[in-house]
């Protein structure tokens, strides 16, 4: 329950934080740390995933583009082939390596930008090269190359806005160059203009795809917490529904879908089970005595203590009706069955409680326990009668012990068939 309340908690913290995300201005993107992580991590192996085939695509794209350099003439080809192959196809494999490692954002960044920066200053080295009557047609590559990766890559706003301007840098630099000899006549200013005018809509354009996933991430991260709250909820109630109001062990209803379920996987798995039914000795009299306050109280730390006394994750305790109890003990052959009923036993007289004038509350067990065979029919009610008969046992031979009774399908004993272990205030 406390657990339940905590989370329900928490998640009402995640619901505030992602509706002031929701509300935040439109240019402001990013959100609080733990929103930002969150949102990473559901989004940036994909988005990585994709820039990565992108990078890929791009560069065969660009390696066909050697043949267009050969027709231009055998100087801009070796060039560009030494220059692609040697700088442009090396950045770009690292590029796809970083990029589908565990990274900082910053690194990714700059691993998904730099071959393509390459790739711009190549073209407008080609350019440059070729002499004036092409060097229009490789600035206006450079321009559209600088275009599709700012409207293309899905990279994170800040990324393709760092990378355009380092591109723009790169191609202005180079398109105003002088190296005579070399490079022919400086590219006009109008091709600046025209590059950088064409670019900035793309950049708005990847400011508002990157704001709509944005958006669809908290939506979905909203709808993600009404399921885990209502999925938490449904749970809840129904463990509520499964326990005993009084004593908060389990009830009588969740008994009768328990039993018949763990009697099913010991047969199939031909493993032992125990059941041990336990009743407060002299209960009705502590009533009569002492009012029905006191022996609810009784009942409620002798539930506690049966708790404490079976094996923790493993046994089940559940309220059978009135003052009895029920312990489910997988795995428990008769030994251990009788074991964990003295335990209870004991456990029970060590806690002292107060019970009618004459003394101190017991209580009686009965035990039993078999194991399942393939084939087998084991019926949790026989399981439950053969325990009941060791219980009456167990009080007409003087309460306050434990009785063991062996189940009809149980291999036969050296011992005899009734077995009793008894202490205490015989």
């Amino acid at each position: 329950m406390v657990e339940c309340g905590l989370a329900a908690t928490t998640n009402a913290l995640k619901s505030t934080e992602i509706e002031s995300a929701l509300a935040q201005g439109r240019w402001r993107l990013r959100f609080n740390p733990e929103l930002e992580a969150a949102y990473e991590a559901a989004r940036g192996g994909e988005r990585n995933r994709a820039i990565a085939f992108y990078l890929l695509i791009y560069l065969a794209v660009k390696l066909l583009f050697l043949v267009a350099n050969l027709q231009v003439g055998t100087e801009v080809f070796r060039v560009s082939l030494m220059l692609r192959l040697g700088i442009v196809l090396p950045l770009t494999l690292i590029a796809v390596y970083l990029l589908m490692r565990a990274m900082p954002g910053w690194v990714h960044g700059v691993a998904a930008f730099t071959p393509l920066i390459a790739e711009t200053a190549l073209v407008m080295v080609l350019g440059r090269l070729s002499g004036s009557a092409e060097s229009a047609r490789y600035v206006l590559a450079a321009g559209v190359g600088i275009f599709a990766q700012t409207l293309l890559m899905r990279a994170p706003f800040r990324h393709c806005a760092w990378g355009l301007a380092a591109a723009l840098a790169v191609f202005c630099g180079l398109c105003e160059i002088h190296w005579p000899g070399h490079f022919g006549p400086r590219v006009s200013a109008d091709y600046l203009v025209f590059v950088s005018g064409f670019s900035l809509p793309a950049l708005f354009e990847r400011h508002s795809r990157e704001r709509a996933e944005r958006r669809e991430f908290l939506l979905n991260e909203t709808n993600r917490l009404r399921v885990e709250d209502i999925l938490r909820m449904n749970a809840h109630l129904e463990r509520l529904s499964s326990l005993d109001a009084l004593t908060g062990v389990f009830n009588r209803r969740y008994l009768d879908e328990a039993l018949p379920r763990l009697c099913d996987i010991a047969v199939e798995n031909q493993r032992w089970i125990g059941v041990l039914m336990v009743d407060i000795d002299g209960f009705k009299a502590l009533n009569d005595t002492e009012g029905h306050q006191q022996g609810d109280f009784c009942l409620e730390q002798v539930a506690q203590v049966l708790q404490l006394s079976v094996r923790a994750g493993v046994d089940t305790v559940a309220r059978y009706g009135g003052d009895e109890f029920i312990a489910i003990l997988p795995d428990a052959d008769r030994q251990q069955a009788i074991l964990i009923g003295e335990r209870i036993r004991e456990s029970i007289e060590a806690a002292a409680l107060h019970g009618t004038r004459r003394g101190l509350v017991t209580i009686s067990a009965g035990a039993t326990a078999v194991r399942g065979e393939r084939g087998s029919k084991l019926s949790a009610e026989e399981l439950l009668a053969t325990a009941d008969r060791a219980l009456y046992e167990a009080k007409r031979s003087g309460r306050n012990r434990v009785t063991y009774i062996r189940h009809g399908l149980e291999t036969a004993h050296p011992l005899t068939a009734l077995a009793e272990v008894s202490s205490g205030l015989a």
